[in-house]
């Protein structure tokens, strides 16, 4: 009879410290809810709901074998710091949770934008470049365009050996020297065949 009481009283103390870690290890862990908005390789964009202008770049491991999507909703579990960063950074990732295949949550057009175009994306030509006009190629790759300007500055470089102080003088002005530059501004517009520089 001792012999149970003793076995019992040993299960009860380890049910007790298993509990007790159990809150200990929950209570220390910070959670964002949020919705994945793009997955990368090593990483997830995510929005928080609560706030969504917030956008968290979410470390993935190698080890992490869940296949994550955009739109999916998920509870997000590190340990309460965050990096000041954009986007946002928890640090010390313990676990991603996938709360809904597909979230209800509206996902804002500034963050799918910041997400899905990139300058980095567009790649720019020139077709043909003469003395009295410019045509210039824009292949953009980006899954949502990127938005830039249809007029252009272009700056010619042109050596001025007897600076004036007009324009912008770099570096000393001698013959040897690629330095001593003025820049005069010209304007290009798209969908106008040629510009006078």
């Amino acid at each position: 009879m001792k012999k149970m009481v003793t076995i019992i009283s040993l299960i009860i103390v380890i049910v007790v410290i298993l509990v007790c870690l159990f809150i200990a290890i929950n209570y220390n862990t910070a959670k964002i809810k949020g919705v994945i908005v793009k997955v990368n390789e090593n990483n997830l964009l995510v929005m928080g709901i609560d706030n969504s202008t917030e956008l968290y770049s979410v470390g993935l491991k190698e080890e992490n074998n869940i296949e994550f999507k955009k739109g999916q909703e998920v509870l997000i579990y590190f340990d309460g710091t965050i990096m000041e960063t954009y986007p946002a950074q928890p640090s010390n990732v313990k676990k991603i949770k996938i709360i809904k295949d597909i979230s209800d949550v509206q996902i804002p057009e500034n963050i799918l934008i910041y997400c899905y175009s990139s300058k980095d994306n567009v790649k720019i030509t020139i077709n043909e470049l003469t003395n009295s006009g410019i045509s210039i190629n824009i292949q953009d790759s980006n899954e949502i365009p990127y938005k830039y300007a249809d007029s252009y500055t272009v700056y010619k470089k042109i050596k001025n050996e007897n600076y004036t102080g007009v324009g912008v003088q770099i570096g000393e002005n001698t013959e040897n020297s690629t330095a001593g530059f003025t820049r005069n501004r010209n304007r290009i517009y798209l969908g106008r065949s040629r510009t006078n520089f």
